[in-house]
């Protein structure tokens, strides 16, 4: 009794699919060998058995094989109704599992399995913007997409994959396999105040930091307050979105052309114009105006300087170099 028991208990933790899958071969094989060994004339090998009875299960009937005696075929009558019944059922279930499976990928309850992707936190034009240009740059690269506001995966753009839940959470940044991502973009979810915005970015660093200790984080800040708490947290780059946004605001208001030239560093940044270039060891100690003049000739502009963190634009002239300094740079459009 406790060995049926035990029987049972197996038996319920294995998947209908295969308990089908296991149902429809045994009928062919059984029903396959009993009818070679009824006419073994006509069913010259234990094969041409086998292969008449998955025919008969799978309702194809080539009709290369068919049964003569009176016994053969009450086993086809009996195969036909047990066999084509678990073949019917195995189709439908696994027709059924991937209608499932892509509804649970819609709905975001998937797990991610790749590595070296990307994960953007929270969904909003400025995040799709974001994936529309990695996209365009890196067509390649694997993004995730968190968020728990989406009632399914966005139709646009293509090629994400959507995990649905709270980005602080441990159980949905393993479900997004944030242990092998690449990097993280967290976007500022503007509902409520912008202090409880930032606190929940916070919050989303931490976690993050906890599970991948070594990822790179770009977080997008509303109150120039919470910046220094964000860097503490683990954000390796601070986007203070509502601050630069102002600025160009307020700039365009007061200059009307200021806009354009902010849209066009922006374009430049796009498309990859724009980028901070080491200094060479060789030109550590010479004027900024030398090292100008010999990245111009390269087609190369040189706005600035970055130097312990802080930039520089149009420095002294006679500005010395360091080892540690990085030139901002900006290539010669090809267009123009």
């Amino acid at each position: 009794m406790q060995q049926w028991l035990y029987i049972r208990t197996l038996l319920g933790h294995v998947p209908l699919v295969l308990k089908l899958l296991f149902a429809v071969i045994s009928s062919g094989v059984v029903a396959g060998a009993i009818v070679h060994m009824l006419e073994p004339e006509r069913f010259t090998t234990w094969f041409d058995g086998i292969w008449w009875a998955f025919i008969t299960v799978s309702t194809v009937g080539y009709g290369d094989f068919v049964p003569e005696s009176t016994m053969a075929r009450v086993v086809a009558i009996v195969l036909i109704f047990v066999g084509v019944g678990f073949m019917t059922l195995l189709v439908t279930s696994f027709a059924g599992a991937a209608v499932s499976i892509n509804q649970s990928t819609k709905e975001g309850t998937i797990a991610f399995i790749g590595e070296d992707h990307l994960v953007i936190v929270g969904w909003n034009e400025r995040s799709r913007q974001s994936i529309e240009n990695i996209q365009k740059k890196q067509p390649y690269l694997k993004i995730v997409l968190i968020d728990e506001t989406l009632p399914q995966l966005p139709k646009s753009p293509k090629n994400i994959h959507f995990v649905k839940g709270n980005s602080s959470e441990d159980a949905i940044l393993k479900q997004a396999n944030i242990s092998l991502a690449r990097s993280v973009l967290i976007t500022a979810k503007h509902s409520g105040s912008e202090f409880t915005a930032d606190a929940r970015t916070i919050l989303t660093i931490l976690a993050i930091k906890g599970l991948n200790p070594h990822i790179s984080i770009t977080a997008e800040i509303l109150t120039k307050e919470q910046l220094a708490n964000a860097e503490r947290a683990g954000a390796d780059q601070c986007v203070e979105s509502t601050t630069l946004t102002g600025a160009v605001l307020s700039s365009n208001l007061l200059q009307h052309e200021a806009s354009e030239i902010v849209n066009q560093f922006l374009e430049y940044s796009q498309n990859d114009l724009i980028s901070l270039l080491p200094i060479k060891e060789d030109l550590i100690g010479q004027p900024f105006i030398d090292v100008l003049t010999n990245y111009y000739k390269k087609e190369m502009q040189i706005i600035g300087l970055k130097r312990s963190g802080q930039i520089f634009f149009h420095p002294h002239a006679t500005l010395s170099l360091e080892k540690k300094d990085e030139l901002i740079m900006i290539k010669f459009n090809k267009a123009t």
